[in-house]
């Protein structure tokens, strides 16, 4: 490993963590930018360095310092939102398949990451209210619960996203 890639890998572990703390409470799913930073740092860093800034991200936040939405620590597994930080480990490899080169292609993956991160939100929500909290809930009311009121703020912000990288290219900053 470069330790060049390594310390952009580290950097974006922490912009993910300041992507947590920028939050907005709307029930059981918090509103955040943690979802753009890690499209970002796949586009940015590649599959590669771009997974394992996702798990040192996870890996932190899980040995109990709170750079998730609002905690850290084990009892995080536990938190029915905590699937859509599990959606981050595939959706960052998914978003840097798109690559830096075409605009179309990138705004596609970077798309396909969101749909991932919200699949295994989804299904991890589910298992957790019927099988930890006791409250089994349906497709439609979790998706009107923890989708919905997402779904346009994070495929606007994924567009915005791959803007913001393709900038960042085209002024010089390869990190790959």
């Amino acid at each position: 490993m470069k330790t060049k890639q390594l310390v952009f890998a580290a950097v974006f572990a922490a912009l993910i963590a300041v992507g947590a703390q920028i939050r907005v409470p709307i029930g059981p799913v918090p509103f955040t930018l943690q979802a753009p930073m890690v499209l970002l740092c796949g586009m940015m860093l590649g599959k590669k360095y771009g997974l394992i800034s996702v798990i040192v991200y996870i890996a932190v936040g899980l040995i109990g310092v709170p750079v998730f939405a609002g905690s850290g620590g084990l009892g995080s597994l536990i938190s029915p939102s905590f699937g859509f930080v599990l959606g981050f480990i595939p959706a960052v490899v998914v978003t840097a398949m798109g690559g830096k080169e075409n605009l179309s292609k990138m705004i596609l993956f970077s798309i396909l990451g969101m749909i991932v991160i919200f699949i295994f939100g989804v299904l991890y929500f589910s298992f957790i209210m019927h099988n930890v909290v006791g409250t089994p809930m349906g497709l439609s009311e979790i998706l009107m619960v923890a989708v919905v009121p997402f779904l346009i703020k994070d495929f606007v912000l994924a567009v915005l996203t791959v803007l913001f990288a393709r900038t960042l290219t085209k002024r010089g900053l390869v990190l790959q």
